[in-house]
């Protein structure tokens, strides 16, 4: 199931997404079956287990350069704008995050997080007005000065990227993506991150984090073709995939797809928290930017 790289109406990456989940039943049977004694079948699903979850793990990689220069980012999908300002306002501040990507939100949302809740002196430069539609809009809302600002073609909702220079005058390029669910959208799912791979592979930056709802997981073959190269801030808590979505529903959340990946960057931590008003968990991730970039390209 971790390698089939097929669309297939959305049966198939639903059905991914649910692997982790998966493997724990599977393991579950696996005792039931040890402790009748059924010790072919027990070991039959032990092996099935581990060979189902293992492509879904953290990547652990060593990391190939000596980071230094600390940033801090803080990614959410705030559901429609419909996230509660002041609980998000307070985990940006107890986070000191450096910067924020924001996607499903709208300027109604920004205004209440910069003016509102007085963030506006913490978080001074932006990236350009969102959609009127809330579930459209995306936003990097950054404590340094962004430049080079370009749009990352390939979704239907807004991707945008941007040039943050740092008070030690190096610089990394920052995006904030947001693909379509792959339910009742395969394709334009698919198409979608396979996009975000392409830009991503097309952009000469030597420092860029990419942060947001990928809508997809490590269980996703186009994910983790995506992912490769980069590293996963993820993986500075360990191998476990801990779920991100859903939220506010009557199951527990189960799957990751909120993640914020680096080039030229090492995690140093990871986190994420519930905001009322949203199905998603914000991540809250930590890196030490690579000391061999001074410049970043435009």
């Amino acid at each position: 199931m971790p390698h089939l790289d097929l669309p297939a109406g959305g049966v198939i990456p639903i059905a991914q997404s649910l692997l982790p989940a998966g493997a724990l039943g599977l393991l579950v049977v696996a005792v039931v079956a040890a402790v009748s004694r059924a010790w072919i079948g027990a070991t039959v699903l032990v092996a099935g287990a581990v060979l189902s979850v293992l492509p879904v793990l953290n990547p652990l990689g060593a990391s190939d350069c000596t980071g230094s220069t600390p940033l801090t980012v803080l990614s959410f999908n705030a559901k429609f704008a419909g996230a509660d300002p002041r609980q998000l306002a307070d985990l940006i501040r107890d986070a000191g995050a450096d910067v924020v990507i924001l996607v499903e939100t709208d300027e109604h949302l920004i205004d209440q997080i910069l003016e509102g809740q007085g963030l506006a002196v913490t978080l001074p430069y932006r990236t350009k007005e969102v959609s009127t539609n809330a579930y459209k809009g995306s936003v990097i809302l950054s404590a340094h000065q962004l430049s080079a600002e370009v749009d990352i073609p390939g979704s239907v909702f807004e991707q945008v990227s941007a040039v943050a220079t740092l008070p030690d005058g190096s610089a990394v390029r920052v995006a904030a993506v947001h693909p379509p669910p792959p339910v009742g959208q395969p394709e334009d799912w698919y198409k979608a991150v396979t996009a975000i791979d392409e830009w991503i592979q097309a952009t000469s930056d030597p420092r860029i984090v990419v942060a947001g709802d990928f809508n997809s997981s490590f269980s996703h073959p186009v994910f983790r073709r995506l992912a490769e190269g980069l590293a996963t801030a993820a993986r500075a808590a360990g191998p476990i995939p801990w779920p991100t979505w859903p939220q506010e529903k009557p199951v527990p959340a189960f799957t990751a797809i909120d993640h914020v990946l680096a080039r030229g960057a090492v995690p140093t931590s990871w986190d994420s928290a519930y905001i009322e008003g949203s199905d998603h968990r914000a991540v809250i991730a930590n890196w030490a930017l690579c000391d061999f970039a001074r410049a970043v390209s435009g």
